[in-house]
This record gives C-alpha cells, sequence and structure tokens, in this order.
C-alpha cells in the first residue's frame, strides 16, 4: 500500500490560488485609476483643467472641463451675448494615428469677468463612453483629452486642448 503525500500538493495548489487571487486583482482596471484624476495647463491667455472622478468603481464617472480665456469683459461680454453657443467640449481619445470624439460634454455656465471670459462643462459618462482604447496590443490603457472651441460672434474659432489623462475607463 503506498501513501500519497499531499503536502506538497496542497503547497502547490495554495500558490497557485494567491497568484490566481494577485492576477484577478491587478487585471482590475478600475482598482489601477487613482481617484480622482485633476489635470490643468496654460498657454497663451488661456488656463484649462480636465478632470474625471469615478463615482463607484466600474461604474460612472464625473467629468469635468473647464476654461478662462483671457480678454476684456467687453470682449467676453459679446461673445456670451452672441446668439448661439460660444463654446462646445468634448472628450477624445489620443491614438498615434487619429483621434477619437468619444463624447461632448455639455457647458454648466460660462460667464464674462474682469479677467475674461470663463466656462464650465459636466456630466456623468459610463466607463464605457470613456473606454477608448480595448485592444490587446496597447495594454488597454485609455489616453484621454479634453478639447473646448470658443467660438467668436465673427465666426472665428479657438480651439485648446488639455493635458491627457492616461488610465483605465
Amino acid at each position: 500500500m503506498s501513501t500519497i503525500n499531499r503536502s506538497p500538493i496542497r503547497r502547490l495548489l495554495i500558490v497557485l490560488s494567491a497568484v490566481a487571487t494577485a492576477a484577478v486583482f491587478l487585471a482590475n482596471p478600475a482598482s489601477a485609476e487613482p481617484n480622482p484624476v485633476n489635470v490643468c495647463n496654460s498657454g497663451s491667455g488661456f488656463v484649462m483643467c480636465f478632470s474625471l472622478d469615478r463615482i463607484q468603481l466600474g461604474g460612472d464617472i464625473k467629468v469635468h472641463l473647464g476654461i478662462d480665456v483671457a480678454m476684456s469683459r467687453e470682449e467676453a461680454q459679446a461673445i456670451i451675448d452672441d446668439p448661439g453657443d460660444e463654446f462646445s467640449a468634448k472628450v477624445i481619445g489620443e491614438d498615434p494615428a487619429f483621434d477619437n470624439s468619444l463624447v461632448s460634454v455639455p457647458v454648466t455656465w460660462s460667464a464674462a469677468g474682469d479677467n475674461g471670459l470663463s466656462a464650465e462643462f459636466d456630466m456623468v459618462a459610463t466607463w464605457s463612453q470613456l473606454n477608448e482604447d480595448d485592444g490587446f496590443f496597447d495594454g488597454y490603457i485609455d489616453d484621454l483629452f479634453g478639447r473646448i472651441v470658443l467660438t467668436k460672434p465673427n465666426g472665428q474659432k479657438r480651439t485648446f486642448n488639455s493635458t491627457t489623462i492616461h488610465g483605465y475607463y
């Protein structure tokens, strides 16, 4: 009669279980993303911020864009008073060959002030709306940036791009 030594088999199963659990935990995209992510940048006469804030694990995400554009109060007020939308905003996926327009973000408010024209844009997006990279070869990491377009009364447009946020969405 032979006796089977189950101790090495049990140890192997315990190690394999631990490795499998760690792999599942590390592969969960939502757990790898810090919460919230906020980036700001500035350029010639503007400051722009873009933020993503996960509301719940694996669920909806608060999207926020904000901009301040330096100009006179009079010019800013003329832009606001002109019929039509003075601003449009989108979240865009950054890819090496092309950009993917993912979702439009509605304006929450805009105002003329002593320092120029300011506006904010807010919405709640689903993870699938912001998931721009779901292929095996790119590591599933989404590269997202905000784009705000200002349209002046004469039809002239000025485009502002935020810094890119890299994460799992």
